[in-house]
């Protein structure tokens, strides 16, 4: 529940909530003026007051049109300079929206981390999206000769865990999420590079942070 969270974590409450009037928000159109959706009810029913732009308008809420831009922009340069499937844009989307809450903006110099959490973000750990990598995944049957890594490609962050996110195409599942593995940055974004990437290597690089006090969220 969103709006306990934002109580809980913040200690503010939700007075407004805006959007177009797309269905999952707004409801239906009809002569008789607006037949509410779930969301639209659940907004009524909380006390909160809705504010829903004109049809084609959307100047009137352009601080999320703006958002809505940059997130598909920064998700369509990630699968050009990747040679991942497109069909890992949910991915990419979630990466781009971890990044910007990360940064800040000419208008607001603060971050969304930092105002959410009161603490500043860290940036150590980030890689680059799409990357190869070879990913040492946590099996406790695994045998002597078996393969230590699986070869992979970085695809983002976990949301309630330190660590990384990577589709392996050999393995199954395909996306898997594990905090040791080797990240290859330097261009070489080719299969031979991860068959040429030796095992040592891998243990002696592992992703976990160099602070010890590093919250369990900062990754969120």
């Amino acid at each position: 529940d969103y709006k306990k969270e934002v109580k809980k974590q913040t200690g503010e409450v939700i007075k407004i909530v805006r959007s177009d009037r797309g269905g999952e928000y707004y409801g239906r159109f009809t002569e008789m003026g607006q037949r509410e959706g779930p969301l639209a009810r659940f907004i009524k029913e909380k006390g909160i007051v809705p504010q829903y732009t004109m049809p084609g308008s959307a100047y009137q809420n352009s601080v999320a049109e703006r958002r809505n831009r940059t997130l598909k922009e920064m998700v369509r340069a990630m699968l050009n300079y990747s040679t991942l499937p497109l069909t890992l844009w949910g991915e990419a989307l979630r990466t781009a929206v971890h990044i910007q809450n990360r940064v800040p903006t000419k208008v607001v110099p603060t971050t969304p981390y930092e105002l959410w959490t009161g603490r500043k973000p860290s940036l150590f750990y980030m890689h680059i999206w799409g990357c190869p990598a070879e990913a040492k995944l946590y099996n406790s049957y695994i045998k002597a000769f078996d393969p230590k890594t699986t070869s992979g490609f970085f695809i983002g962050y976990p949301e309630r865990s330190k660590g990384y996110r990577f589709y392996c195409p050999s393995h199954t599942p395909h996306i898997v999420e594990t905090d040791n593995a080797k990240f290859l940055e330097d261009g070489s974004f080719g299969l031979d590079a991860l068959q040429n990437l030796t095992f040592e290597e891998i243990q002696d690089t592992k992703c976990r942070p160099d602070k010890e006090n590093v919250n369990v969220y900062d990754y969120v």
